[in-house]
């Protein structure tokens, strides 16, 4: 046995390196004297942990299974709870070399699936997103693909509070309310609020000093459902006189366009939808941007400077559902618009990076209609 202090302290510590220093320790302390170095390899979804650590022998210079001691999965399992990033999760895979004096060097596997042992049972993925929450579009496909949409809406309890903020607001929209009468972190006389309060979150009518029907909970997810729940339930209430889309400030909405892409006031009859997949889209222009047509939207209804038509030009297909602004594009470079435009939750290129979006050589869809005039 390898004389190595074992830092027992750094299995209950917040420290990434120490937790990481342990596992190297464990491993240098309790194999057998004649090691000489390890592999381990720790797989990890819910409570569902496979362990395989490989030690070579300085007598013959061949690899041998060994069973360590269960504090090691102990450490490995610390290491992946503090690596979690809020939104994000954690990593399902470890790989890691230990040299005899307990250094290791380590490599992970953050979003692609694990070649298991044996295969985790459902509850496990349940478990895994209950543990470590993640944001919409960042659940893995393989994840996603065992379980239904109704679970992974039910698991959204879990994610984080702005997340939850951001779904509020754009429920809200979707109601098509009146933005003077409802707020989202932040309290407006006359308006139905959703505010932070220390560790929990309020909901209430704020009529000058007083908080009517006012609700607390103690998570984000929580508070929003009742939020969204009273607005749709009295959305008349909450509708003014104007069009829906003219009773929002543009730099309100949810989704604002990037990539230097131009504004929202240049569409008319906005609305938040959601872009279904197999939907075909197009685009002029680089990948930076978030604004896409429908595809085949003559170049004339775009409202698009002249030169463009010669630029960059690409075609789209949504793999998954996507979140959009959707509207109306107002006459402009001498062109008459009108053509529907959706501007993206995300860049064009970020889209394509993450399958949600996926280039195709042509378009074999035509836009269903084109508006003529402007509807603002």
């Amino acid at each position: 046995m390898t004389d190595v202090t074992l830092p027992t302290a750094a299995l209950n510590g917040a420290d990434e390196e120490k937790v990481l220093g342990g596992i190297g320790a464990v491993v240098a302390h309790f194999a057998p004297t004649d090691w000489s170095g390890a592999m381990v390899t720790y797989r990890a979804l819910g409570d569902h942990t496979e362990l395989v650590v490989m030690l070579r022998r300085a007598t013959d210079g061949n690899l041998y299974l060994w069973t360590p001691p269960a504090v090691l999965t102990q450490y490995l399992g610390r290491l992946r709870q503090l690596m979690y990033q809020e939104g994000r999760g954690t990593w399902f895979e470890l790989s890691g070399t230990v040299a005899l004096d307990g250094h290791i060097d380590v490599r992970y596997r953050w979003d692609d699936e694990p070649d298991w042992d044996g295969e985790p049972p459902l509850d496990a993925f349940v478990r895994e997103l209950v543990l470590y929450p993640r944001d919409d579009g960042m659940v893995p496909d393989w994840i996603a693909d065992r379980l239904s949409r109704t679970v992974l809406a039910t698991l959204e309890d879990g994610t984080s509070s702005d997340a939850a903020l951001r779904r509020a607001e754009s429920a809200a929209a979707e109601l098509d309310l009146d933005p003077r009468y409802y707020r989202v972190g932040e309290v407006a006389d006359g308006a139905w609020c959703l505010v932070r309060e220390g560790s929990r979150w309020a909901v209430f009518l704020a009529l000058g000093e007083e908080q009517l029907a006012r609700a607390d909970f103690p998570a984000a997810e929580q508070a929003a459902r009742y939020f969204v729940g009273h607005l749709s339930l009295h959305r008349d209430a909450f509708r003014g006189e104007l069009p829906p889309d003219a009773r929002r400030p543009t730099e309100e909405w949810p989704i604002q366009p990037l990539g230097g892409d131009r504004g929202l006031n240049y569409y008319g009859g906005k609305r938040l939808v959601t872009v279904s997949p197999g939907t075909e889209l197009d685009r002029y222009g680089d990948l930076a941007g978030n604004t896409v047509f429908a595809a085949r939207t003559e170049f004339t209804h775009r409202s698009q400077p002249a030169d463009d038509v010669h630029g960059e030009y690409h075609v789209f297909r949504a793999v998954r559902s996507l979140r959009a602004i959707m509207g109306q594009v107002v006459p402009w470079h001498d062109q008459i618009g009108g053509g529907t435009a959706y501007v993206l939750e995300r860049p064009v290129g970020d889209l394509l990076a993450s399958g949600a979006l996926e280039e195709v050589p042509e378009a074999t869809t035509r836009p269903s209609s084109v508006a003529g005039e402007n509807t603002e």
